[in-house]
């Protein structure tokens, strides 16, 4: 019981550490409880050992093993680029099955580094992702890096824009160097904002020279790493862009089949009790985002907890716009619903604009479940 206790007194002072964002408290203390942790379990003690060889340490916390120092601004001294740690089990971001082998490949890629160049070909080493937001664009670097169990670096794009003449390229030329003296995945969110058309007239001749930097940077990226740029307006790209990059990924809303998933996953614990709404969202909203999917689940879930009643009273609620734009079909199997919640007829009505006589006509009869000559 003693070691245990030890080992729950080591966690709760743990999560206080991490929770006010001391990181390099967070290692120091991990250090200094590998001995009491080997005590009662050596494989736990060992696997936080390795975490602790590759994190930052204490005495150097802006750098990697054998790594420069993560580049910062000149003025502000804040960092022009966020780091994140590989996630282990990170899951897999929904999306079409075409998608998903395209990533699959090119993590394959690594792990077949020698075959591919037996027969003098290199690997995958820059993609473009396409697509409006919240579609998984970002979601999907995370996990390539976290498949491959490396950081991943994304520009600071606040931090790295700059008033000043030819600071901005400064910036993104430190950036890109850096990325380049270590083993990440490099994430340039928001590319458009920094590889624009050349003949957009509102630009200033700094940021025209700025994408012919960064054309000649994709070129000349090192097979050892990933960039990955992400935009949500591919139609402002630079157009020499676009052949720049060895693949290009287009990503869209999900189609029926993945926001269903999206929504069984938004909805959580509470997917079985809700699982005639969930067919009936993922058709109502059809066009909407993974991220607007989950956000909006999100809010209805917090909702119904907060004012303490039926989740799908709420849904019914919330969603009385919608329907009365959608198709009578969907309004009528959203009306069997909100009776099913335990509203009234006239609720029922007021919310999916379905009439009343609507409703007893396509309810039920208690008459058709008797037996023939009963």
């Amino acid at each position: 019981m003693a070691e245990l206790a030890t080992l729950d007194t080591i966690l709760v002072h743990l999560a206080r550490l991490a929770l006010v964002g001391r990181a390099q408290d967070v290692q120091a203390y991990l250090r200094k409880s590998l001995k009491p942790i080997g005590k009662t379990n050596v494989d736990l003690a060992g696997d936080i050992a390795k975490l602790l060889a590759a994190a930052p340490t204490a005495d150097s916390p802006l750098r990697d093993a054998g790594a420069s120092f993560v580049p910062v601004d000149s003025d502000s001294r804040l960092a022009l680029l966020k780091h994140e740690h590989p996630t282990p089990d990170l899951a897999a971001p929904l999306l079409p099955e075409i998608l998903r082998d395209r990533l699959e490949q090119v993590i394959g890629e690594r792990d077949n580094l020698e075959a591919l160049e037996s027969q003098g070909l290199s690997p995958t080493r820059s993609l473009l992702f396409v697509g409006p937001p919240g579609v998984g664009k970002t979601l999907s670097a995370r996990w390539i890096a976290a498949r491959l169990d490396r950081p991943l670096l994304t520009l600071d794009l606040a931090t790295v824009m700059s008033s000043y003449l030819g600071k901005t390229g400064a910036n993104i030329r430190a950036v890109l160097d850096y990325a380049k003296s270590v083993r990440c995945v490099l994430l340039l969110d928001e590319f458009d904002a920094i590889a624009k058309r050349r003949d957009d007239d509102g630009d200033i001749g700094e940021l025209k020279r700025l994408v012919t930097v960064i054309l000649q940077e994709v070129d000349d990226w090192p097979s050892g790493n990933i960039l990955i740029a992400a935009t949500n307006h591919g139609e402002l790209l630079d157009p020499a862009v676009w052949r720049r990059f060895d693949d290009v990924l287009e990503f869209g809303n999900p189609s029926p089949d993945l926001a269903f998933a999206c929504l069984v996953d938004a909805f959580g614990p509470q997917a079985p009790d809700a699982g005639a709404w969930i067919i009936l969202l993922s058709k109502l909203w059809c066009d909407r985002s993974f991220s607007d999917l989950t956000r909006k689940v999100h809010a209805l879930r917090r909702l119904a907890i907060v004012s303490n009643r039926d989740l799908g009273e709420v849904i019914g609620e919330r969603l009385a716009a919608d329907l009365k734009a959608g198709p009578l079909a969907l309004r009528r199997q959203a009306a069997e619903l909100m009776k099913a919640a335990g509203l009234s007829d006239r609720k029922v009505q007021s919310l999916s604009g379905v009439s009343r006589d609507t409703l007893r006509r396509y309810r039920p009869s208690t008459h058709d479940s008797r037996a023939p000559g009963g």
